[in-house]
């Protein structure tokens, strides 16, 4: 198909990479064409656009990731939006992480323009945007999704593309996976400071508790690649992380929901930042954690 991108980034490179490899004719937009990542995606194949309204004129679906609602709806619906040169059924597919509500507000404004917008938010970091492997949640119409599910299963695995319900569906699904991304990081980080402050080794903590009640994925995952080596290079951004838990708490609030572990969560989050780790990976939450307690959670890489 004719795919537009919009969002050449951390998870937008390998996914556009790998619409390319699928055989997709790709066309992005980038505001800094100049940037590596994108001069990579142009390399290999892909066209460049002057505007989302230009890229908009010729593909059949335009794919956009970017970092808040704001940034989608100026996207979408700018003066030189894509809905400025959105042809009759063109499919929008955000990726991005947003409000459930701004979702369905730009699904309204798409279908004034006799087009389709689904909110497709994913899951799976860096790494499963590199391997192709992301778990991708859909909301919209569901005709609409079989439409493009060739496109979808290009970034994700064929089992894990899962249309989830009407619009803003799939971001109510994906807030309430991250309040558990968030949650789970910070009880862990403040387990395994403990544990090395009373004397226990990382090591030996981690290969327990991974085959213990305690597991989960950020242990088995996250905290081996990206915090017990000391990087904390970012699969995902503590910044993004923390907007994602606040998106968590507005739609709580609308729907009249206490959920105290994610607010005390966030506040955790907020030290990160304030500490300086908000572009790194969110497991940089334990990095707090060590400084209180005089202690680091390290594993030896030649171990």
């Amino acid at each position: 198909m004719k795919v537009g991108f919009i969002g050449i980034g951390v998870m937008g490179r390998p996914m556009t990479l790998n619409l390319l490899k699928a055989g997709h004719n790709v066309t992005i937009f980038a505001r800094h064409p100049e940037k590596p990542e994108v001069q990579e995606v142009l390399q290999a194949g892909a066209k460049l656009a002057p505007s989302p309204r230009a890229l908009a004129m010729a593909v059949e679906v335009v794919i956009t990731m970017v970092p808040n609602s704001p940034q989608v709806e100026e996207v979408v619906t700018g003066s030189q939006g894509i809905l400025e040169g959105a042809r009759r059924d063109l499919v929008i597919i955000d990726m991005s992480t947003i409000a459930p509500s701004v979702s369905r507000k730009l699904a309204e404004s798409a279908a004034q323009r006799n087009t389709h917008f689904l909110d497709a938010p994913v899951s799976g970091g860096s790494q499963g945007a590199v391997n192709g492997t992301l778990t991708i949640m859909v909301g919209g119409e569901k005709e609409i999704f079989e439409r493009v599910r060739p496109v979808l299963e290009a970034m994700g695995k064929k089992e894990s593309v899962i249309y989830v319900g009407p619009s803003g569906s799939g971001e109510v699904v994906k807030l309430i996976n991250n309040m558990l991304v968030g949650t789970i990081t910070a009880a862990t980080a403040e387990a395994l400071v403990l544990g090395v402050k009373a004397g226990a080794d990382v090591e030996t903590m981690a290969r327990i508790i991974g085959i213990s009640t305690g597991a989960s994925w950020q242990l088995a995952n996250q905290f081996p690649m990206r915090a017990f080596n000391g990087s904390f290079q970012p699969g995902f951004m503590t910044d993004l992380l923390h907007k994602d838990l606040g998106l968590a708490l507005d739609m709580a609030a609308e729907n009249q929901m206490p959920v105290t572990m994610t607010a005390l969560s966030r506040q955790l989050y907020d030290m990160a930042r304030a500490a300086g780790y908000g572009r790194d990976d969110y497991t940089s939450l334990l990095k707090v954690l060590e400084e209180i307690a005089g202690v680091e959670v390290r594993i030896e890489q030649d171990k």
